[in-house]
């Protein structure tokens, strides 16, 4: 029987950060299968966002390769790359304003907030094409907000926001959209009306691949082909989510004892009120 083998769109191999005498990511083996959603999930400080950073080319390892988009990483033209990638921080507030500096002007309106994707740029300086007005509005109506177009982004609830992040995220088009922790900080409705946006993006027959990084099950999509568990800057354990997402798995990954189910094709924690003891001793 012929096996198919199935392109990568991020192939890493024995990655290695180290700054000073902290092991930031630690031997990290990692294939992403291209056009399809895989999911990294990790409590803070596993080394989720650490390996983004080394996936967009912002953060330089001390060993190892990475191979993104069939480039690789020291031997390719970065910003050429970059450009193939679309990103959607999580610590976008309501001055859009990002912990490494503005994200997008909020006095921009949520139109202009998509169209400086096309720039790169914070505020809006360059004069937009017809073309890339249409089609920014068209991305805003495609993430719900076809009547938010003229709004102020800095008035935008923080769910908003972050669909804006996300339609500027998909101007050029991305081969590879790379969303992390992109609820963080969302009420119920907020992260669903997220998630939806997402769940749209993967039903298209042209998706990017989608490459999610979070710390909550709830927020791993049905159509989720892989699921990478991080701790400690190691990747434990990586394989569908049926094999993954387990009581056992999370148990030892979080370090809080958890039960899980699975209604309608989403993951649910449920941690008993008589762990709490054992949490806070």
């Amino acid at each position: 029987m012929m096996t198919v083998s199935i392109p990568q769109a991020i192939e890493i191999a024995n990655l290695r950060v180290q700054r000073g005498e902290t092991t930031i990511l630690d031997g990290v083996d990692l294939s992403v299968p291209a056009g399809r959603c895989t999911v990294i999930l990790g409590p803070n400080g596993s080394g989720k966002t650490s390996l983004m950073r080394c996936v967009t080319g912002h953060l330089f390892p001390t060993a190892g390769s990475v191979k993104v988009l069939g480039q690789t990483l020291g031997a390719t033209d970065i910003r050429a790359l970059r450009r193939r990638i679309g990103l959607v921080n999580p610590t976008v507030d309501v001055a859009g304003v990002h912990a490494a500096g503005a994200v997008v002007d909020a006095d921009l309106t949520a139109l202009e907030a998509v169209v400086t994707g096309y720039f790169a740029t914070v505020g809006l300086y360059d004069k937009p094409t017809a073309a890339q007005r249409d089609h920014a509005a068209y991305l805003l109506s495609h993430v719900g907000l076809g009547k938010r177009l003229s709004h102020r982004y800095g008035l935008l609830s923080t769910g908003e926001q972050r669909r804006v992040m996300v339609a500027r995220a998909l101007v050029h088009r991305p081969e590879l959209l790379i969303l992390d922790e992109p609820t963080a900080g969302l009420d119920i409705a907020g992260r669903e009306q997220v998630l939806a946006t997402v769940e749209m993006i993967l039903s298209q027959a042209d998706s990017p691949t989608v490459l999610l990084i979070t710390h909550h099950v709830e927020e791993i999509s049905p159509r989720t082909v892989k699921v990478v568990m991080m701790n400690r800057g190691r990747v434990t354990l990586a394989g569908t989510p049926k094999e993954v997402i387990t009581p056992e798995s999370l148990t030892a990954t979080f370090g809080c004892k958890v039960f899980v189910k699975r209604i309608h094709g989403r993951y649910w924690l449920e941690v008993l009120p008589e762990a709490w003891l054992d949490l806070v001793r």
